[in-house]
C-alpha cells in the first residue's frame, strides 16, 4: 500500500462521519485539535484552533505546521524533532512560545500523537494545543515574587493568599508545609490548622509515598532549580484530581536552602478531555463502520454515497423505503435512474453534480422517480466530499420525501382559487338578482295589461294566467333569496342581545298560515340559555327557513312538531337545536342539503336556497351547522355559536 492511498484511507472516515466526528470536535473552543498527515501538513482545523491561532480553515489547511513556531524554532528544526520524538515514544507533549497569524506569540502546551494503520503504517498525527499565556503568566509574576521574598515577605504573603485558582504553599527543607493559601483550601479541601507543619506527601496516593516520589521531587528541585510534574494527587476527602505542580527550591544569599515554593493547579477537566480525544483518535479505525450501521438505521431519509461518476456506492434503509430499491439492485447504477426521462434528456442530474463541485452543496425540491414509477416530492442535498489534497472521492446525497407538504401546499392554493371563484360567484349573484328586477316588474305591468286587453275573455284563458302570475310570483321569490345571499357578502349586520322566545313568537306570527293549515305544534323547551348576541335580523333569518323546513316536510297523515331547545356544551359553546318529527333525510344526502338549489324532496314547495342562507350566515360569523337525520322518523339540526359574549 502506497503512502498517498493510506492518507486518503484516513481521510475518507474523516468526511464521512462529520455527524459523530466533527460536530464532538467543533464545539470545542478552549482547544486547538487537528491532524496532521505524516509529513506535518495541516489537514483538519477546529474552531478552538481558529480562536486561538486565528487562521481561517481554508488559509492553514495544507501548510505546513512550522507555521505556528517561532523563527529560532524553525532554524532548529524543532517541529520535525516533535513529529520524530512522538513516533519514538508513542506521544509527545510540550510547552513553548508559539506564534498566531497576527505575529504574536503565546505559551502553547502542545500535544502530539501518531495515527497508525492496521497495518502500523503511520497515517498522520493529532494535535492538541492549548493557550496558557494567562497560566504562564502568573507561573513567571509568582516566580518574580519568590525571588523577592527576601525583601518583602508580607507583600508575598498578600499576593500569594489572594489566588483561589492555584494552591500556593511553601515547604520547609524537610518538606512539611509551612504555608497555606486559600487555593490550596479550595483544591485540597483542608485548612491551615489542618495541614501546616505536616509533610506534603499527605497529598500523594500510597504507592507513590512508598517509592519515595515525594522525596524525589524535592531533590529535583534542589538540583535543577525547579521541578514540574502532572499527576494524580489526593484531596482530603480521598477523592483524587489531576494536578500540575511546580517545586521550585528557594535559597537565602548564602546559597543555603530554606524551603520550597508550590504550586499547584487543578487540571482534571483537562485531563479528561485529553482521554477523551486520545479515545477519538483510537476509534478512527473502527469510526467508518459504525458510520454505516449509524446511516443504515436512518428510515426518513435516503443516505447514499456516490463515486466521482455518480454511481452508487452506498444504500441506507431510508433509501431504500423511499426509493423502493434494494442494495443489489442500484448499487453500480447511476443515480439518474431517480430522475424522469425530461429531467435525465435536459441533463439535470450532471448539472446537480457541477453545481455541487462548484458552490460546495447543492439543494433543490422537485419530482423523482421511484422504482415502481410513481413519482414523489424530494427535497435533495448533495455535497461533493474531497480528501486531504482535494482530491474528489465522490458525492453525499440525502433525499427526503416531502409529497405531503406538496400535496398540503397544492390543495392550499386550490382552495384559494376555490375562494376567489367563490367571491366572483358571489359578486354574479348580488348583480343578477338586482338585474332581474326591472324585467320581473315589466312582466307584471305586461301581464295586467294583457288582462286588461282580453276583457270578457279573460275567463277563457284565466288557467293560464293564474300559471303565468305563479311563475312570476315564484321567479320574484327566487330573486329575493338571491338578493339575500348576496347581501350577506355586501353588509355588515350590528350585533345585540337577542332574546330567543321573542323572536320565536315574532317568526310563529309571520308563518301563522302555514301553521294552522298544517296544525303544526311549535314548542320551546329545555333552555341553558335565553338569548344570544347576533345580528337579529341573521338569527331571525337562520330560525325563520328551519322552523319553516320542519313543517313543510312533514310526514303524511302526521301532524308536525317543531321542538326547539339551547343547551350549554361543557367547552362553553353555544347550541340551538330545532328538531321535528317530519320525512326526515337520508344518510348520503344529508352533506349536499346545505347547497344552492339542492332539494331533497322535490315534491315539496320551496326554492332550494333556505338552508344554504343558513349556512352562510354562520360562516360569516365563524359559527357552524350540524344534522342529524332518520328517514320515517324526521331530522334535528345544531347550530354552534362559538364566540358569545354575555
Amino acid at each position: 500500500m502506497n503512502h498517498s492511498s493510506e492518507v486518503d484511507s484516513i481521510s475518507q472516515p474523516v468526511h464521512q462521519t462529520d455527524d459523530l466526528y466533527r460536530l464532538l470536535i467543533n464545539s470545542v473552543t478552549d482547544y486547538a485539535i487537528f491532524l496532521l498527515d505524516p509529513e506535518g501538513n495541516v489537514a483538519t482545523w477546529n474552531a478552538g484552533a481558529r480562536r486561538i491561532k486565528q487562521f481561517e480553515a481554508e488559509d492553514i489547511i495544507g501548510k505546513h505546521f512550522s507555521n505556528f513556531y517561532t523563527s529560532e524554532a524553525k532554524e532548529r528544526d524543532y517541529p520535525a524533532y516533535e513529529l520524530r520524538e512522538a513516533q519514538k515514544q508513542g506521544r509527545f507533549e510540550d510547552e513553548g512560545w508559539r506564534v498566531r497569524k497576527d505575529g504574536t506569540v503565546f505559551w502553547a502546551n502542545v500535544i502530539i500523537t501518531p495515527l497508525y494503520s492496521q497495518d502500523r503504517v503511520l497515517l498522520g498525527f493529532s494535535k492538541i494545543t492549548r493557550d496558557l499565556s494567562e497560566r504562564k503568566k502568573a507561573e513567571d509574576d509568582l516566580y518574580k515574587a519568590y525571588e523577592e521574598v527576601k525583601e518583602s515577605e508580607e507583600k508575598y504573603r498578600l499576593m500569594v493568599e489572594g489566588v483561589t485558582d492555584y494552591a500556593i504553599f511553601m515547604l520547609n527543607p524537610a518538606g512539611q508545609v509551612a504555608t497555606w493559601n486559600e487555593g490550596a483550601k479550595r483544591i485540597k479541601g483542608y485548612n491551615a490548622s489542618e495541614i501546616i507543619g505536616k509533610h506534603f506527601s499527605k497529598f500523594y496516593s500510597r504507592e507513590a509515598v512508598q517509592t519515595g516520589y515525594p522525596e524525589y521531587e524535592l531533590k529535583k528541585a534542589v538540583e535543577d532549580g525547579r521541578f514540574e510534574d502532572e499527576g494524580w494527587r489526593y484531596r482530603k476527602d480521598g477523592s483524587a484530581f489531576w494536578a500540575n505542580v511546580i517545586i521550585t527550591a528557594i535559597f537565602n544569599a548564602d546559597k543555603e536552602l530554606i524551603g520550597f515554593s508550590k504550586i499547584t493547579r487543578d487540571l482534571t477537566d483537562k485531563k479528561k478531555l485529553e482521554e477523551q480525544l486520545f479515545r477519538i483518535n483510537e476509534d478512527l479505525k473502527e469510526s467508518e463502520e459504525r458510520t454505516r450501521l449509524l446511516i443504515d438505521s436512518v428510515k426518513d431519509y435516503a443516505i447514499l454515497m456516490l463515486n466521482p461518476d455518480g454511481l452508487v456506492v452506498s444504500w441506507n434503509s431510508g433509501a431504500e423505503r423511499i426509493k423502493g430499491y434494494k442494495a443489489p439492485e442500484i448499487l453500480g447504477k447511476h443515480f439518474s435512474k431517480f430522475y424522469s426521462r425530461e429531467a435525465m434528456e435536459n441533463g439535470f442530474p450532471q448539472y446537480e453534480l457541477a453545481q455541487a463541485r462548484e458552490k460546495g452543496r447543492f439543494e433543490d425540491e422537485g419530482w423523482r422517480i421511484r422504482k415502481d414509477g410513481t413519482a414523489f416530492w424530494a427535497n435533495v442535498v448533495l455535497s461533493p466530499i474531497y480528501n486531504s489534497e482535494h482530491r474528489l472521492l465522490g458525492y453525499a446525497k440525502i433525499t427526503r420525501d416531502l409529497t405531503e407538504r406538496r400535496r398540503n401546499e397544492d390543495l392550499m392554493q386550490k382552495n384559494k382559487e376555490l375562494l376567489r371563484i367563490n367571491n366572483d360567484l358571489d359578486n354574479f349573484v348580488y348583480t343578477a338578482s338586482h338585474d332581474l328586477k326591472s324585467p320581473i316588474t315589466n312582466l307584471e305591468g305586461l301581464l295586467s295589461a294583457l288582462q286588461e286587453d282580453l276583457g270578457d275573455e279573460k275567463e277563457k284563458h284565466q288557467q293560464i294566467l293564474t300559471m303565468m302570475h305563479g311563475s312570476v310570483n315564484a321567479l320574484k321569490k327566487v330573486i329575493t333569496d338571491l338578493t339575500d345571499i348576496s347581501k350577506l357578502q355586501q353588509e355588515s349586520e350590528r350585533r345585540e342581545k337577542v332574546q330567543i322566545a321573542e323572536l320565536l313568537d315574532d317568526i310563529k306570527e309571520s308563518l301563522s298560515s302555514l301553521i294552522d293549515s298544517s296544525k303544526a305544534k311549535i314548542r320551546l323547551e329545555k333552555q341553558d340559555f335565553s338569548h344570544l348576541t347576533y345580528s337579529r335580523k341573521n338569527l331571525r333569518s337562520v330560525l325563520y327557513n328551519l322552523v319553516s323546513n320542519a313543517i313543510k316536510y312533514a310526514a303524511p297523515n302526521r301532524p308536525p312538531v317543531v321542538t326547539i331547545f339551547t343547551e350549554l356544551t361543557p367547552t362553553g359553546e353555544h347550541v340551538l337545536t330545532v328538531k321535528d318529527n317530519g320525512l326526515g333525510i337520508a344518510k348520503e344526502q344529508t352533506s349536499k342539503i346545505f347547497a344552492m338549489y339542492k332539494r331533497v324532496h322535490d315534491h315539496v314547495e320551496g326554492s332550494g336556497i333556505g338552508l344554504y342562507l343558513v349556512r352562510k350566515i354562520l360562516e360569516n360569523s365563524g359559527d357552524t351547522i350540524s344534522v342529524e337525520s332518520e328517514v320515517g322518523k324526521g331530522s334535528e339540526f345544531k347550530v354552534i355559536f362559538h364566540q358569545q359574549n354575555f
